[in-house]
């Protein structure tokens, strides 16, 4: 394993240690009754649920224990997130009481009342973010561009990021997926990034080329990598979307139908695990022909410029999944300058989907999966 991807691992795993140590010093004094004791081990097992399933399966064939441990353990990173942001809300209001004469203290019998309705409200929110995730809406998005090549005169792509097939977006749900894809007639295929999870193996599992290879598209599927298809090893990550009939573009452009330029770009994650930096846009498109419109996809979407300056109509793009469970998606907005939706920066339009898989917990709160349908009008240019 690569040393920076051991480093980033390392960070990941001390983060999530310290923070359910904030939650377990909370939690622990509230179960001091016989019977309260016995939750403590419990949940110090479900704490390292996740971290735990995770290690076992990079080491073994992930089978029905181990796939148990990593589905209990990533339903906890949703009850997590929102267990944390409970203790620290209480906690805030006991340093204002402390402050503050007249707002009344937090007993110990009141601060168990409030865990124990938060529990069951944090399992509430759970049980439907989880429904709400296998809910997966169409967008459609109409739009003109100028045409250079009167090759064609329109042109319907449908475009997916952030899959994630692994443990919960499995075969059943990829079957799924290519029947929408197919249901909407494309002409082409555009697959955003983080097509797989963490492991080619888990893909491989859930007969992810095989599915791929039922899309019916005529002029081709194209992907491009998103951060995990580095984390999973990104040239075996290329070899299998091969087999599927997926043709992955890393800094690379292709020219469909002499009549557009379709490019797609290295992750960002490639200066930091790929042996090769990610090349400025300028620089792939240095022999691509003159007077064709040009869409780009990219996985994250940072440096909105490099699209712009080189008069891209249109940039496709993922990886924020909109935050996945709110307020997540507050977070994402303060660091992208698009989390989801729409943009407009000069002559270029951006859409940054939301995704169709879900990362860690498979629960979406204030965000709903989406596959984008793309109706392109080629004007010809006079």
């Amino acid at each position: 394993m690569d040393l920076k991807l051991i480093i980033l691992l390392g960070i990941v795993l001390l983060i999530y240690a310290l923070t359910n140590y904030y939650i377990y010093i909370h939690v622990a004094p509230l179960c001091l009754s016989p019977r309260g004791k016995i939750l403590i081990p419990l949940l110090l097992l479900i704490m390292a649920a996740y971290p735990g399933g995770r290690i076992l399966q990079a080491f073994t064939s992930p089978g029905v224990i181990i796939k148990v441990i990593i589905a209990v353990g990533s339903y906890y990173l949703a009850f997590m997130a929102y267990a944390f942001s409970l203790a620290l809300f209480m906690d805030i209001y006991k340093l204002l009481s402390s402050i503050l004469s007249f707002l009344p203290l937090l007993g110990t019998t009141l601060q168990a009342q409030i865990w124990k309705i938060g529990i069951c409200l944090i399992i509430a929110l759970i049980a439907f973010g989880s429904l709400n995730a296998r809910k997966a809406q169409v967008i459609t998005l109409d739009l003109e561009i100028p045409l250079g090549n009167p090759g064609i005169d329109s042109l319907r792509a449908v475009a997916v990021s952030d899959m994630h097939v692994g443990p919960f977006i499995n075969s059943s749900r990829i079957r799924c997926l290519v029947d929408k894809i197919n249901g909407l007639s494309p002409d082409i295929v555009f697959l955003v990034g983080d097509i797989v999870d963490e492991s080619i193996t888990a893909a491989t599992e859930e007969g992810l080329a095989e599915e791929l290879k039922r899309i019916k598209a005529p002029l081709g599927i194209y992907a491009v990598p998103g951060n995990h298809e580095y984390y999973a090893g990104i040239e075996d990550v290329q070899k299998y979307l091969s087999r599927g009939g997926v043709r992955l573009l890393r800094d690379e452009f292709v020219v469909i139908r002499d009549s557009l330029i379709l490019v797609g770009r290295e992750d960002i994650m490639a200066n930091r695990l790929g042996e090769k930096k990610r090349r400025p846009l300028s620089e792939i498109l240095r022999e691509a022909p003159e007077n064709l419109p040009l869409i780009v996809l990219d996985h994250t979407p940072i440096d909105l410029e490099e699209a712009t300056s080189q008069g891209a109509v249109l940039q496709l793009s993922g990886h924020t999944h909109n935050g996945q469970m709110w307020p997540f998606n507050l977070i994402t907005r303060l660091i992208f300058e698009k989390s989801w939706g729409l943009l407009q920066k000069e002559n270029t339009l951006f859409y940054v989907s939301c995704g169709y898989g879900t990362w860690g917990p498979p629960v979406r709160i204030g965000s709903t999966p989406e596959i984008i349908l793309l109706n392109l009008t080629l004007n010809v240019l006079e």
